[in-house]
């Protein structure tokens, strides 16, 4: 490590001399670098993600050996990189090539070349990779290169950020992804506790070589009391860490995390085409439910709880995935737009609709490693940091789809608000065709529709003369003729879904009924599109609802002018919809104190969340709802007791540092604040000066207090070295207030020195320019002589 300079405010980056270090300093530092990389090569290998991960170990600690190797021997770093790819290939490809079941050795390296080409090759072409094995040879290079790198710049140069953060972002993007059953937790944990270590080993180590340097004496077992404690803070940080709840994010990072995930989001799905065969560890089933929904055969759903609902209001369907462009294929969602929302703010615009209630719902996830927010129609908040897509315009907040910001762990809860439409049947009649504009590409559908879908669509509206009774037709006329089988083949290559299930087989499941009946509507002027998601399920005694795996269904909602999209079900092996017969009885307004009848000084009840949304729900998108909530700190005794531990351990350096200053000297107490002071700025002196020195070099720059530093260091000086009692004068009153403020202005001034020299710089060049006869713009031209 190389030793500051004299006196400054910022360091050289440090260079650690392996001679200063000895036989046992190089082994502790190995002993950590093996901590941090193992730790990362075994989160990989527990996981399970392929057959043959057991390899990264072995190589974790080959490229640890080959990058201490590189650096104790003095390579210049273009050979030692060279060096370290060559024998990092070397010990790669001989690990991977022992897990190829062949016993000749010239068998297994052409094994080996041929399935990464083949990978390669099928990569280029956009295919799907189904040979586990690059995946292995990738992570093995990847944990080489972690070590190798991690070993040079601990052991050439000391680089915090190049040495720790490769293993690092390893254990945890992995850890991320992992949802199964083992603890990698423990893994992290270690991974943590050694870069602590490393970082207070490397502090420690450039502390005495700069001693050594200029000849202060210290006791050669104090790194073995600096370690020690450096454990103790290390093992005490990680306990908080891990204990203490998390921070809810603020809307400005969840935005900020929505735009930066998006290339990751995208190319997660490049990484899942590519390595296609590797092992989930997720449970069996995952959520059907994506951007597409396609026409298919068979399906066949068991009776796995996906998840448990309470709610407290009316709620049918729990919404996965909204569809607006039909095909001959099946549906898209089409919303392409994306945002990231903080935990309860509102996922949308409020939408002035009549005739909605209010509904909390609370999801307990059995599922994980989903990342679809589930919810009852036209959610507005959400508990979950979380990202909403659709079509977001200044006319409409157009939401199809809820995700969260990561997937779901086993066990997961979480609650979502939403305005589920309760209109009655006399409304919806009297709702016009009056329809906004943006609502017109729900009418959207293929150029060659078949036209006997819409002579279908009108021979079973005939007679009805408003879009009401027209879907109600279209959803009555589906259950009668249409016979639910689950077990229909998939519509013939080029044949129209809708077409195949209305003249062809007449029979089929959820998506075939809610595509038909949405198609006819469209086909009618109405607009109309397909949700999918799952229905309401099985209520149980204890007041919640058993979603299981055969509850995954697909409706169809309608719009009405006024009261925005409502619900259908055209599936014969589902319920019917029952709606009110007359319009609802409005919710009667509270009385306020001043109002007859109230009581003076009575207590008013407490504004619960459905009236605090009943009443004022006319805010914008990421806006907080004004929801009564509970303190996201919970008072555990768990909680509690570390903040009184904190707590007092403060207290007692603080009463121990009072009685330290109570026992100096006035003028021992001075040149302490001095030197305390100087530290606060930034400025640390070499131990060898002496308080003259000192006092000399913080007066020439802050010279304001030069004359009380003065002082301050000759009062010090007599005291403590003439042995007798100081004649020196004291500084004079409020002298460290005076230092305090000065120097940090000296501070700020010496941060903004480099932006305001441009700033000067920049003027100068103007006035010169204007001077001259230059045009203020810069261009090249003269003002002419008068």
């Amino acid at each position: 490590m190389v030793g500051e300079s004299p006196v400054g405010v910022s360091r050289a980056s440090p260079v650690a001399p392996i001679a200063s270090r000895g036989a046992i300093g190089t082994l502790w530092m190995l002993f950590l670098l093996l901590l941090m990389n193992g730790s990362a090569a075994w989160t990989v290998t527990l996981a399970g993600w392929a057959d043959g991960l057991e390899i990264l170990p072995l190589v974790a600690l080959g490229g640890l050996f080959i990058g201490w190797i590189l650096a104790v021997r003095r390579f210049s770093g273009p050979v030692a990189l060279v060096l370290n790819l060559g024998y990092g290939t070397v010990w790669v490809g001989y690990l991977s090539a022992r897990l190829i079941p062949d016993p000749d050795w010239s068998l297994k390296l052409q094994w080996l070349g041929y399935r990464l080409t083949v990978w390669a090759m099928e990569a280029m072409r956009g295919g799907r990779g189904s040979d586990p094995l690059p995946f292995v040879v990738l992570m093995a290079a990847l944990i080489w290169l972690a070590a190798s790198a991690s070993a040079w710049y601990s052991f050439r140069t000391i680089r915090s950020w190049r040495a720790l953060l490769p293993a690092g972002l390893i254990a945890f993007i992995n850890a991320y992804y992992y949802l199964g059953p083992r603890p990698l937790t423990l893994f992290l944990i270690a991974y943590l506790l050694g870069a602590l270590l490393w970082l207070v080993t490397v502090h420690y180590e450039e502390q005495s070589y700069r001693w050594r340097l200029e000849r202060i004496w210290f006791v050669p077992d104090l790194g073995v009391d600096i370690l020690r404690a450096g454990l103790m803070v290390a093992t005490l940080t990680v306990a908080l860490a891990w204990l203490l709840p998390a921070a809810g994010p603020s809307e400005t990072v969840s935005r900020a995390w929505s735009e930066v995930s998006r290339p990751l989001r995208r190319s997660q799905e490049t990484f899942n085409r590519l390595f296609s065969s590797l092992r989930s560890q997720r449970p069996a089933y995952i959520s059907p439910l994506s951007r597409t929904l396609s026409f298919g055969g068979p399906r066949r759903l068991s009776d796995t709880p996906v998840m448990d609902v309470r709610a407290q209001g009316p709620a049918r369907y729990w919404r996965g995935v909204v569809y607006d462009v039909y095909t001959s294929n099946g549906w898209l969602s089409s919303g392409e737009d994306e945002q990231g929302r903080a935990p309860m703010t509102a996922l949308t615009a409020r939408p002035l609709w009549e005739g909605r209630a209010v509904v909390t719902q609370t999801f307990d996830v059995y599922l994980p490693g989903n990342t679809l927010i589930f919810a009852a129609q036209h959610p507005v908040a959400a508990s979950l940091p979380s990202i909403v897509q659709g079509r977001f315009t200044a006319q409409a907040h157009d939401l199809m789809m809820i995700r969260s910001t990561r997937p779901f762990g086993a066990q997961q809860t979480y609650e979502v608000i939403s305005l589920v439409p309760v209109p009655d049947i006399e409304s919806l009649r009297q709702a016009g065709t009056v329809y906004p504009e943006w609502v017109q590409r729900y009418l959207q559908l293929p150029s060659n529709l078949d036209p006997q879908i819409r002579r279908l669509a009108e021979r079973i509206t005939a007679g009805y003369d408003n879009p009401y009774d027209k879907v109600v037709a279209l959803e009555a006329w589906l259950r009668r003729n249409i016979r639910y089988n689950e077990n229909i083949p998939a519509p013939p290559p080029g044949r129209d879904g809708v077409v195949y299930v209305l003249f062809d087989i007449r029979q089929g499941y959820c998506d075939y009924y809610a595509s038909a009946m949405a198609v006819m509507a469209r086909a009618l002027g109405i607009p109309a599109r397909v949700v999918s998601g799952y229905a309401q399920g099985e209520w149980m005694p204890d007041g919640r609802y058993r979603v299981r795996q055969r509850d995954a269904h697909t409706w169809v909602e309608v719009y009405f002018p006024g009261f925005g999209w409502v619900e259908f079900e055209p599936t014969a092996a589902q319920p019917p919809i029952l709606r009110p017969q007359r319009p609802l009885s409005p919710t009667p307004t509270p009385p306020t104190p001043d109002q007859a009848g109230s009581t003076p000084g009575a207590p008013r009840p407490t504004p619960t969340r459905r009236s605090l949304l009943a009443e004022d729900f006319d805010i914008q998108p990421g806006e907080p709802l004004a929801l009564p909530r509970a303190s996201r700190f919970p008072t555990g005794p768990i909680t509690v007791g570390l903040i009184g531990v904190l707590g007092l351990l403060g207290l007692a350096f603080w009463i121990r540092d009072r009685r330290r200053l109570r026992r100096l000297s006035p003028a021992a107490r001075d040149y302490l604040w001095m030197n305390r002071a100087a530290r606060l700025f930034g400025i640390r002196f070499p131990s060898s000066w002496t308080p003259l020195e000192r006092a000399d070099y913080l007066g020439s720059l802050i010279p304001e207090v030069a004359e009380a530093l003065e002082r301050v260091a000759e009062r010090y000086s007599a005291a403590r070295f003439g042995g007798r009692r100081s004649r020196a004068l004291p500084p004079p009153q409020g002298w460290l207030l005076r230092l305090l403020v000065q120097g940090f202005q000296w501070r700020l001034r010496q941060a903004l020195a480099p932006y305001l020299g441009g700033i000067r710089r920049w003027a100068q060049g103007a006035r010169l320019g204007f001077s001259l006869g230059f045009p203020r713009s810069g261009r090249d031209h003269r003002r002419e002589a008068p």
